[in-house]
């Protein structure tokens, strides 16, 4: 895996709830199968897990994949990991709940090096999340994302309209946090704070 955002054009931003009796397996199986094989893909340059640490009607989890370009969706390669999932992937799909899909392109990147905590807005203007991109780059420009949500992407092929979340807006804003900062809820008004969990090495491409 990649840790640099360097030749990162394109963003894929995924949240998602689990049902609770499979929390565990969930992780186990997206920790160490699910991020690892998106790896695999020409194109797919990191991948990041975090799981929600605030009050919030968000989902839980969200994960967030580098692309050298959103037509890294379109390939082969990554079509071939959706149409012939693992038989532990077609077991979780079930499970999985509150799911909200966006393809982005970069605007602005900075960084980004796996920060422990995150900060993420979404915003429906541009004005709204570059003021907000300004104000929390103020004496710090490391590890911020900004990125337009495409309206155009193609939904999961396998995802049922159960179980589906709508997470409104056209801009994402991600902002790693220092710990210190994580202290006080008046230091990421608005935003959606999450730690970050384990991703295990990519594996070798499925042929």
């Amino acid at each position: 895996m990649n840790d640099d955002i360097a030749g990162t054009g394109a963003v894929l931003a995924l949240w998602n709830d689990v049902t609770p009796d499979v929390d565990a397996e969930y992780n186990a199986w997206h920790a160490g199968e699910h991020v690892p094989e998106r790896l695999t893909v020409p194109g797919m340059l990191w991948g990041r897990r975090y799981r929600r640490a605030c009050n919030s009607a968000a989902p839980r989890y969200l994960t967030l994949y580098g692309m050298r370009d959103a037509q890294v969706l379109e390939s082969d390669a990554y079509r071939l990991l959706l149409s012939r999932p693992t038989p532990t992937s077609a077991h979780m799909r079930p499970h999985l709940c509150n799911l909200s899909r966006w393809v982005c392109d970069v605007r602005e990147a900075h960084g980004f090096l796996a920060p422990a905590h995150l900060a993420v807005w979404t915003f429906d203007a541009e004005d709204a999340a570059r003021a907000c991109a300004g104000a929390h780059t103020a004496s710090c420009v490391h590890d911020l994302l900004l990125a337009r949500r495409s309206p155009d992407a193609a939904p999961l092929p396998w995802l049922t309209g159960g179980q589906a979340q709508a997470i409104e807006g056209s801009w994402l804003l991600a902002k790693g946090m220092p710990p210190q900062a994580m202290a006080s809820a008046q230091a990421v008004p608005g935003a959606v704070v999450y730690n970050t969990l384990p991703v295990q090495p990519a594996l070798s491409p499925r042929l």
